[in-house]
């Protein structure tokens, strides 16, 4: 299938970015919540030496390529955290339309599961952002720091993440993912602290290039200015097992969805159940146990 450029151009592929993550994520991206974190002997589902390389489509367009990684332990101001890295970037054609290389850097303590600081690098077409964020959790103040400006200083909740290292919290607890049970976490993103609810919406098999996986399903009530705040929706799905990996992603916008999609993966044990004989996968995205398409 073939998609004018000038709707491509239109659409703005900075938003391949897993904000997740994340974004999205990346995620992207993505706990004020009377959920306590554990501090102190916590056994984490996700170790050094994690490595997870997406594909990222739009309408069956693959367009970007997104990578999240759990670094070495260290000490950061007499706290041991993992450093969390987010890459994202356009690939191929599309790169040539608007090329995008954003890099994230999180330091996630692993014993009191709160960000103490995020670096965040933009390159988006000629668009250029360096931003940092030094959490003083004990102080329960942000500092702020945009490209060479001087920081502001803001105040957080307590336990508060950034919108990366959110993710991995929500990973961190483990067995309070309850269907039905939404959670909420306390974040500082972009000069605001705000609530993030996330909804436990249920359990599903998914088929994926690699086969079938049991995962749970998670549905984040998003706050995020511009194409995301009301017309769009995310979702993750995590595998159902003590890893909770993030296998895919999808954002949906006013035009199709983004899928970001788990192509390989290092450090990490994932229980795919093999396919007997036909593949239900499509990989024009995700599909259930049926082969209906997410």
């Amino acid at each position: 299938m073939k998609f004018p450029i000038t709707s491509l151009k239109t659409v703005r592929l900075k938003y391949y970015r897993l904000h997740l993550l994340a974004l999205t994520a990346l995620f992207l991206a993505v706990v004020h919540t009377g959920l306590a974190f554990a501090s102190g002997g916590v056994s984490l589902p996700f170790k050094p030496g994690e490595r997870l390389t997406y594909d990222v489509t739009w309408m069956g367009v693959l367009g970007g390529e997104g990578v999240l990684s759990v670094g070495g332990e260290i000490d950061y101001n007499g706290h041991q955290v993992y450093v969390l890295k987010s890459v994202a970037r356009s690939i191929g054609f599309l790169r040539k339309l608007y090329k995008v290389d954003d890099h994230t850097k999180s330091f996630f303590d692993v014993n009191k599961l709160v960000s103490h600081r995020v670096e965040i690098n933009i390159s988006e077409g000629n668009y250029r952002k360096k931003k940092i964020i030094e959490f003083n959790q004990q102080k329960g103040v942000a500092s702020y720091f945009i490209n060479d400006k001087e920081p502001e200083i803001f105040e957080i909740d307590p336990k508060s993440q950034d919108s990366f290292s959110s993710l991995y919290a929500i990973r961190a607890l483990g067995a309070k993912l309850t269907v039905g049970n939404p959670l909420f976490i306390p974040v500082f993103e972009d000069k605001k602290k705000y609530t993030l609810k996330v909804n436990v919406a249920r359990r599903e098999r998914l088929s994926l290039p690699q086969g079938l996986v049991d995962t749970v399903v998670l549905e984040p009530q998003l706050k995020t200015e511009g194409i995301f705040l009301r017309k769009g929706k995310m979702t993750i799905w995590l595998t159902d097992d003590e890893s909770l990996t993030p296998v895919v992603i999808r954002s949906k916008i006013l035009i199709g969805a983004f899928y970001a999609t788990l192509r390989s993966y290092e450090g990490v044990k994932i229980n795919f159940i093999p396919y007997k004989k036909h593949s239900a996968y499509d990989k024009q995205g995700a599909h259930d146990e049926r082969g209906e398409k997410k």
